[in-house]
Formats: C-alpha cells, structure tokens, sequence
C-alpha cells in the first residue's frame, strides 16, 4: 500500500473517533454534583480513594461533617468533607447489587445525623462519636458509628448478623436480637 492510501486510511479513522465521540454529546453533571450534604456515619480513610468494604481504619471523618459533593463517576463519587482533603470513594465490590445513587444515599444524608442522637444517653452519642458499638445499641445508631456493612458480605441491613472489616485481614460481626445490637464477635 502507498502513503496516499495509508493517509487517507488513517484520516477515515480518525474522523469516525472523532465523530463517535462526538456523537455522545455533552457530559451532564449528577443532580447531587456540588451539592452539600452530611455523612451519614463514621467514615475512615488511610489514603484519599476508599471502597465500599469500609474498613474500620485510618483518619476519622466524623459523622454529621459536612460534605460537597465534587464528582459523581459511574461506580465513585469524589467529596470534600469540611477539615479533610477530597475523597473518592468507589462502588467496587457491592456494584453488581448497589448504583452509585444507591451507595450515595448510604454515605451521605440531607440533614445532620445528630438530630436524631438529641434523646439518646450521653454514653450512647459519645460511643457513636468514637466509632464503638455495645450491646442495647440500635441498628441507626451502630449505622452512625461503624456506617453500613460491606453489601458484598451483608446484602440486607435487615439481616440478624452484619459483617465489617476492621482492616483488611479481619472481620467481626454484630449480631441483632430485633433492632437492638445484642453481641458483637471479634
């Protein structure tokens, strides 16, 4: 083949990528994109990108901190939390059975989690502040403190047992009598 149709083969391509990529049209940005909302729970983070296993380790984002929503991709979601530097966390091993808008509505809510802690005890909201759950604890309030269970390993918040990681290498369950935390195993 000489360069003239090598070029011109070459030129063809290149116009069909540019005009399937044109084609796509103009990103839209979510709904949620630069919206404020509040952690739902306890968020922990060793590096600035976290997953769905929400391991129990590293710098503390308490629940009720404030957040803008930066990004929305299709399996993560880039925020700034007030007091920490922007985090993406990704949809990576519950994508099969959780959207993004989904993990979303888990990991950030449109009102302050500490209303709902104005009629608790005092040992009750100052466990949630620091990440432990007890006995007689309810399964909202072990949400707020440990966020929700990895859906990979508890597909349903109504299950009797939740299973978290503490890091990566050990889990531990909380199991429920009703809606009360009634032991945790380690």
């Amino acid at each position: 083949m000489t360069r003239a149709p090598l070029r011109a083969a070459s030129l063809i391509a290149l116009l069909a990528i540019a005009l399937a990529t044109a084609c796509k049209g103009p990103r839209v940005a979510h709904p949620l994109t630069n919206e404020v909302r509040y952690t739902c729970c306890n968020i922990h983070y060793e590096k600035t990108e976290i997953t769905d296993v929400n391991y129990q380790r590293g710098t503390l984002i308490p629940f009720g901190t404030r957040v803008q929503i930066l990004e929305v991709r299709r399996n993560s979601v880039k925020f700034q939390p007030v007091g920490h530097p922007p985090i993406t966390a990704v949809l990576k091993y519950a994508r099969r059975t959780l959207t993004i808008d989904d993990y979303m509505n888990r990991l950030f809510v449109s009102e302050d989690p500490h209303t709902k802690l104005r009629r608790a005890p005092a040992k009750t909201v100052k466990n949630i502040e620091q990440g432990a759950i007890e006995p007689g604890m309810t399964r909202e309030q072990v949400l707020m403190a440990l966020g929700y269970p990895p859906a990979h390993r508890t597909p349903s918040v109504d299950s009797p047992t939740w299973t978290y990681w503490d890091n990566r290498w050990t889990t531990f369950d909380v199991y429920f009598d009703g809606d009360k935390v009634s032991r945790v195993s380690h």
